[in-house]
């Protein structure tokens, strides 16, 4: 990165930057006399007031010199001045600023005298408990200046006692020392070249600062209040690592004793010492999904010697059960009722039917009388063209069907019906932008909530066919929707679910915006979202349109880069929900504090970049090859690496001889998906994903296959699946 033109650089750096080169350079220049005779390496420390929960020590440690020539001129690199071999310094005594570096694994063993290492050390203004222990690590994820090496000593739950220095230069070196052993944590950035300026080095300073303080300054590390050991048991553990490793991580990240009830014989049973990093415990319970589950979940967590103050689960499945269990046991959730509609694709459209446009069959011959009754049956149902059938018990968009004409409407129905043996809903289409409306409510209260936008999938064209899928293409976020549009989807989809009841966890909402003043439109080359013509702009004013309730967060594909774009865990929210700790559930969803671009409107407040998840399907069906030996998302960055740095996440599903097929229960299978983020612009970032997506390739029974068109999406129900068999 070229010092001076770091991502997000702000205007405002300008006039900030004449004062602080002049005081900096005089203390350069004044200081160097008075520091320990034991210095062996000119350094530069200063104490900055960050906000009000935060100070900061940035420190600038330059090579092995005995010269102070070098800070009379800062418009002047400094390796002109710099004349001292790099072994001059090591027979000098230890500094001890950078035994402390050391002693907590930073800083080098053998320093460079050809760079120029920095450091930031985080010290919170006031005593408390920890939140979360990688804290630091969620927070400085993606930042635009390379990290090599971050430190966070707390552990979770822990009281830390506030250390609070004078604002201004540190010019002892021991003063350095103890800020570093008492620090709530220290980051190593990347070294910065001698050739640097300091004019530059300014800059850098100063650019790092502001982005310091736009990720820190409203999200608390510590609570006022003690925290309690809580545990929590997930019903149905992830079936692998991947999709498992950030609901694992998180929980023991915020000090959750994890316990895991499901089958025997899950990877999770084995009382191996990597098992016991993931949880503490394994229930073996049998999870048939038949009338005694309830029962049978219920013993298995009674039985258990220690209390369990929470239980939870990501499967859909498993949401009415587990509701039970907790309501059984007294522990936290929403009413039982809420979840039976929220799962119940039919009584959740009835939610916002209009009479006579949503009926609900068995099968087919169940349509057929239906229709010839002329709709009696069901509030004088009449079949309005397009609709939408899709099962009433279901997820993701399998076998969801687009229907033009009343010929395709048995096929659909059968579709529908002959997955997991539900019922089918028949609705109208709504034809607006499509979009994931996630909530984080507390008591009735949005403490956060984002909008993220699916662009059309091959079922919204107008010559698709009932054959074609509803299968997301992508996810772009944070949304381009007007903030007037965002906002009736946030209060209309937020009163759904606070009238059924839902009023504290996470929920995934998936909804249309009918009416709306954009569409999907070819502009510059990039489909995206923009403002339709004049003659195109609707009469009548927008409308939310709910599709589908999910009582959990999205996706694994959806949550992770959700916590990379706002600095959000869902995951984390969904646990502390769980256990009714609604202290950290508050503190914990403070989203990034940047403003995209030059656009200040809220709706595009809180996320560090535009973001685009880029889903990968099969592009053949047979029998997955890695004849590289490289996993087909690692293949990618290393031959494109003019890719890779935008790439901040990619995930494969499929090893060398797993067996994947085109379709999987209506939808599309998929093989990987991947992250791209951008700083400049939206369309930028579309623009990436697209590039990404015609680069991926994948091996497929010896022929290399390259995505060539856009028809990918996600599985929220079960993500850890990923699409091979």
């Amino acid at each position: 990165m070229a010092v001076g033109t770091f991502p997000g650089e702000r205007a405002s750096l300008g006039h900030k930057l004449t004062s602080s080169i002049s005081s900096v350079t005089s203390t350069f220049t004044q200081q160097p006399l008075s520091r320990p005779a034991n210095l062996y390496r000119p350094l530069f420390g200063e104490v900055i007031p960050l906000c009000e929960l935060y100070s900061i020590a940035n420190v600038v440690v330059f090579p092995s010199s005995s010269q102070s020539s070098a800070l009379q001129n800062p418009s002047q690199p400094y390796s002109q001045h710099n004349g001292i071999e790099s072994t001059g310094f090591r027979s000098t005594p230890p500094s001890p600023f950078i035994e402390a570096l050391q002693t907590i694994g930073l800083g080098s063993p053998s320093w460079s005298a050809s760079a120029i290492s920095v450091f930031t050390i985080v010290l919170p203004t006031t005593n408390g408990y920890v939140t979360r222990s990688d804290f630091l690590q969620l927070r400085l994820q993606d930042f635009p200046y390379k990290i090599l090496r971050t430190h966070e000593p707390l552990r979770p739950l822990q009281k830390y006692s506030a250390t609070c220095p004078a604002p201004g230069p540190v010019t002892s070196e021991h003063d350095l020392a103890t800020l570093v052993e008492s620090a709530a944590g220290v980051v190593q950035w990347e070294d910065l070249p001698t050739s640097i300026s300091f004019v530059d080095l300014e800059i850098y300073r100063t650019g790092l600062t502001e982005e310091l303080r736009d990720r820190l300054h409203n999200a608390p590390w510590l609570s006022s209040t003690p925290i309690s050991r809580q545990r929590v048991a997930l019903i149905r553990g992830r079936p692998n690592i991947t999709a498992g490793g950030p609901v694992y991580r998180v929980a023991k990240a915020l000090g959750l004793a994890l316990v895991i009830v499901d089958e025997e014989g899950h990877w999770l049973q084995a009382d191996t010492e990597e098992n016991k990093m993931h949880r503490e415990a394994f229930l073996v319970t049998d999870m048939t999904e038949d009338a005694g589950v309830v029962d049978r979940i219920i013993q298995s967590i009674v039985s258990y010697p220690l209390p369990i103050h929470g239980v939870f689960t990501l499967s859909d499945n498993f949401f009415v059960a587990v509701a039970q269990v907790a309501e059984a046991l007294g522990l936290p959730t929403s009413p039982v009722a809420a979840f039976e509609t929220s799962v119940d694709k039919y009584r959740s459209r009835l939610l916002q039917n209009v009479p006579g446009q949503t009926a609900r069959v068995h099968n087919v011959r169940e349509l057929e009388s239906l229709l010839a009754s002329g709709g009696n049956q069901q509030a004088e149902f009449i079949p309005r063209f397009p609709l939408i059938v899709k099962p009433t018990k279901g997820w993701s968009s399998e076998c969801v069907s687009k229907v033009n004409n009343l010929a395709d409407l048995a096929t659909a129905v059968q579709k529908a019906t002959s997955r997991h043996g539900s019922a089918a809903v028949i609705e109208p289409f709504f034809d607006g932008p499509e979009m994931d409306v996630n909530f984080v409510l507390l008591d009735g209260e949005i403490l956060f909530s984002e909008i993220a936008d699916e662009p059309p999938c091959d079922a919204d064209s107008s010559a698709a066919t009932v054959h074609s899928t509803f299968s997301p293409e992508a996810l772009t976020l944070p949304s381009a929707l007007p903030a007037q549009e965002q906002n009736i989807a946030k209060s209309t989809l937020r009163d759904i679910l606070v009238n059924l009841g839902f009023c504290t966890g996470v929920f995934h909402v998936e909804a249309r915006m009918v009416s709306s003043t954009f569409e999907y439109r070819k502009q510059d080359g990039v489909i995206d979202l923009v403002l339709k013509h004049a003659k195109s702009l609707p009469e009548s004013g927008a409308e939310c349109k709910l599709i589908e309730i999910n009582a959990r967060p999205p996706g694994y594909r959806v949550t992770v880069p959700t916590r990379h774009t706002y600095g959000v865990d869902y995951f984390a929210a969904h646990m502390l929900a769980a256990a009714g700790d609604k202290n950290r559930l508050r503190l914990t969803t403070r989203p990034y504090s940047h403003v995209l671009g030059d656009n200040t409107n809220d709706s595009k407040r809180g996320a560090q970049y535009w973001s685009r998840l880029v889903y990968i399907p099969a592009p053949a069906a047979g029998t997955v090859q890695w004849p590289s030996k490289l996993a087909p998302c690692e293949e990618l960055k290393r031959r494109r690496p003019d890719l890779a740095d935008k790439i901040v996440l990619g995930v494969d599903y499929c090893v060398p001889g797993d067996k994947v097929d085109l379709y999987t229960d209506g939808a599309r299978t998929y093989v990987a998906h991947l992250l791209v983020v951008n700083r400049e612009s939206r369309r930028d970032v579309i623009r990436l994903g697209e590039e990404v997506q015609k680069a991926f390739t994948i091996d497929i029974d010896g022929s290399i296959s390259s995505k060539t068109e856009i028809s990918d999406g996600e599985t929220d129900v079960d993500p850890d699946a990923e699409g091979c068999e």
